[in-house]
């Protein structure tokens, strides 16, 4: 109401307290500018008030913000500052190690296409091939239109490092192409408000690994043919299981409000990856800040903290659905408000 940040929940788990912290924009308000990074830097502020050590910026705002830059920038805080995307690369890949098995995959017999190659796309790419004990079967890499030769040399460095053999750059109009609908294997990480996957025409058997804000699908269309057709995987990439965790609403959120949010549905266990970021970082000040693009020694010490703390992929899920352990399972419906309240 005063137009100002609020916090809106705080999170108990065995790696600490998270609070979520909300600027007064709706998502379709956001855009790049100095309004955006005061927003920000106001929020960054209430949460160091409020005992954060680290703060994680969420959602859009990273990339709206200069990864980070702007809002680093505008003011010094008595709070660390990270952009949370290393952990969520690092959610993307255990997402897609943890699809791989339900489904008895190996990615070395697989077309792998990754839609998006900004900084949470290409950094997933790579933290993905270095893990892999062979590389996929065919790879390929998809992003805006003109982005071709920046596809074909990244293609021509994974080749040479030995992480990549056969390798084909395509570029999206305004659907994705038809050669990325065919892959076995799908890792998208795009911007922007419209559908650009149609899940209608994934191949059955085809999983998806999605970390777009919001969704590149028709969300409904997915779980629709998960249910009725159970021939494909369409799942969330960002979200980490991180233990016993216990939900809080803010004390003077008012009661509409507070019934609402906490009626959205919610996995018990789960945290967002990059308010986990923010954790493993308060507890751990070796480990580095993210600001600008997550390099593979970020990825890798990120991938390494989160194997020492426990902390594991979320159940597969799309929403608050979660999925059966292998494609053809089903999809169970999410918890009840009596059960988030909890």
């Amino acid at each position: 109401p005063d137009g100002g940040p609020r916090l809106l929940e705080t999170v108990r788990t065995p790696l600490g307290r998270s609070g979520f912290v909300c600027v007064p924009l709706f998502a379709d308000e956001l855009g790049r500018g100095a309004a955006l990074v005061d927003h920000t830097a106001r929020a960054v502020s209430l949460a160091a008030s409020l005992g954060a050590r680290c703060v994680s910026l969420a959602g859009m705002i990273p990339s709206l913000t200069g990864y980070g830059f702007d809002v680093l920038r505008h003011r010094r805080y008595p709070a660390a500052v990270t952009t949370g995307h290393a952990a969520t690369v690092v959610s993307v890949v255990r997402t897609v190690h943890a699809a791989l098995d339900a489904t008895g995959r190996d990615l070395a017999d697989l077309e792998v296409a990754f839609a998006g190659l900004g900084s949470i796309g290409a950094s997933s790419l790579e933290l993905l091939l270095s893990l892999a004990a062979r590389p996929p079967r065919r790879l390929l890499l998809c992003d805006v239109r003109g982005s071709g030769p920046r596809l074909r040399e990244l293609g021509r460095r994974l080749r040479e490092r030995g992480l990549a053999g056969e390798v084909e750059a395509v570029e999206a109009r305004r659907m994705l192409p038809d050669a990325v609908h065919a892959a076995d294997l799908l890792v998208t990480a795009v911007s922007g408000a419209t559908a650009v996957l149609d899940v209608d025409r994934l191949r059955p058997g085809a999983v998806v690994v999605d970390d777009s804000f919001p969704h590149c699908f028709d969300t409904g269309r997915a779980l629709a043919r998960m249910r009725e057709r159970s021939d494909v995987l369409v799942l969330g990439g960002g979200l980490l299981h991180v233990g016993s965790t216990g939900r809080e609403v803010a004390d003077d959120l008012p009661a509409a409000a507070a019934a609402g949010y906490l009626a959205q549905p919610w996995i018990e266990g789960t945290l967002a990856s990059c308010r986990a970021e923010s954790l493993l970082r308060a507890s751990d000040d070796r480990l580095p800040l993210v600001h600008g693009l997550v390099d593979a020694a970020v990825a890798r010490a990120h991938w390494d903290a989160m194997e020492e703390a426990g902390v594991t992929a979320a159940p597969l899920h799309l929403l608050g659905h979660t999925v059966g352990p292998a494609a053809g399972a089903g999809l169970s419906e999410p918890p009840s408000d009596t059960e988030l309240r909890r």
